[in-house]
């Protein structure tokens, strides 16, 4: 079965061509998906009803759902639950700031980097998403919230070990045929594999890449994150080099403070050197506990480590954690919905 929210546009002349239709038909199927949200073969209105009922043989669209939705009641974020056409779960968050909408959206079912602080690992990987399931997390909260321009795949999964769907869907998201979204309001975030970090690069894409550091040493990365077992912090810095040489785009570090861990005035030191190798803004993070991991109960220590940075004359901004009376983090919305439903 073909899916056509899943066909770039150039996929999808293709598929117009190969059904004899004309070139332009294309760009209007493509604009009903990728502008109109049309969720079914139906809704593709440029088409005749019986040409419609007959590619209904061969082809279909994406079916994401939401079926839950946590609504904070101490700031302007929603977290939902989206339910893909096999049954399985993911997790994307709204938040709607004064100046903008955002929203973070999942690229896997689960994840394989077995970081200990995220609850979206703790199950492993179950697949990758496909870049119409990517897109769709987006056109189904769109529905309920209006427009939104600013994206940021930092939920569920590791965006880089869904290379090809991650490029995929950066095609499609930015295509002025479809959603025209600006690449530049697009967050991508990465534990840190070199040769993908190399790859994006390639495609020079003008987007946002941001690096999950969180420890400045690889003995204790390597505690925190398996991933830095394989891909040390020199060889991921030596990509970041190799990623901005490429493209001129300033990367992001992003920084979860537990106080007395990841603090010190040498954390301090080595991220100046890190952000200085490579032009790289700081997001200083407070941890979103969960059952396995939580903080040592320091209270203000992210704050202080931001400021702290500031003064050693790294470019650092302290994030506010959102949706903290949600389970705003990655993966504990679905975990708890499962654990619920098992």
């Amino acid at each position: 079965m073909i899916y056509l929210d899943d066909l770039d546009f150039l996929e999808m002349e293709k598929f117009a061509e190969k059904h004899g239709l004309q070139k332009y038909r294309a760009g209007q199927i493509f604009s009903f998906i990728h502008k109109n949200k049309a969720k079914s073969l139906d809704e593709i209105t440029v088409l005749k009803k019986d040409l419609r009922e007959k590619l209904k043989n061969e082809c279909t669209l994406t079916e994401v759902k939401i079926i839950h939705k946590a609504v904070s009641k101490i700031d302007d974020t929603i977290k939902y639950l989206l339910e893909l056409p096999d049954g399985e779960i993911v997790e994307a968050v709204y938040m709607a700031y004064e100046d903008r909408k955002s929203i973070c959206i999942s690229s896997q079912v689960g994840c394989n980097m077995g970081c200990i602080f995220c609850a979206s690992t703790k199950g492993g990987k179950a697949r990758n998403l496909t870049a119409a399931e990517m897109l769709r997390q987006i056109y189904e909260i769109e529905n309920e919230n209006g427009r939104i321009e600013n994206i940021v795949i930092m939920g569920q999964g590791e965006p880089l070990d869904n290379f090809e769907n991650l490029v995929k869907f950066l095609k499609i998201i930015s295509d002025e045929r479809g959603a025209d979204k600006s690449l530049r309001k697009i967050t991508v975030s990465t534990c840190g594999i070199p040769e993908k970090i190399r790859a994006l690069a390639d495609y020079d894409f003008p987007i946002t890449l941001a690096l999950s550091l969180h420890r400045t040493t690889d003995e204790e990365r390597s505690k925190l994150m398996p991933i830095n077992r394989a891909y040390n912090i020199e060889s991921v810095m030596d990509a970041l080099s190799y990623y901005y040489e490429k493209t001129n785009r300033r990367i992001s570090f992003e920084y979860m403070v537990i106080g007395g861990e990841n603090d010190s005035p040498g954390d301090a030191k080595r991220i100046r050197e890190f952000a200085r190798r490579i032009h790289a803004h700081v997001n200083i993070l407070e941890l979103n506990p969960i059952k396995e991991y939580s903080d040592g109960g320091k209270k203000n220590a992210a704050r202080e480590f931001c400021d702290l940075l500031m003064s050693n004359g790294v470019n650092a901004t302290f994030r506010n954690s959102r949706g903290k009376d949600i389970d705003g983090a990655c993966g504990q919305l679905r975990r708890k919905y499962k654990e619920r439903n098992c």
